[in-house]
């Protein structure tokens, strides 16, 4: 019975440091203003993969240029699925994407 006492406290404790030091951090690293509301970290232009269709921040995103177009994803995978179709298909669904912004 002594072993289960042992092991809850051991999980609180390692529930209060995991908190404390996430609260460190965020503390260090300005993420929360005095008035406790969080700051936006960048303001960046959005913009559309054309495969999964996700919102990526244009400066994060991973970049391809296709026929002088530049195209933004939000992973390598995403990028590779779309630079193995053919130029046809990627065609018609970049200019689906131009008609949707």
């Amino acid at each position: 019975m002594i072993w289960l006492l042992r092991l809850l406290a051991l999980a609180a404790a390692l529930f209060f440091l995991r908190w404390f030091f996430a609260w460190l951090w965020r503390q260090l690293a300005g993420g929360v203003s005095r008035a406790g509301s969080a700051r936006a970290v960048h303001q960046g232009t959005l913009v559309r993969d054309p495969v999964c269709g996700m919102h990526v921040d244009a400066a994060l995103a991973v970049r391809a240029e296709v026929n002088g177009e530049a195209l933004h994803f939000c992973s390598e995978r995403c990028r590779d699925a779309y630079l193995a179709r053919p130029p046809e298909e990627r065609a018609r669904q970049a200019e689906e994407i131009r008609n949707t912004r």
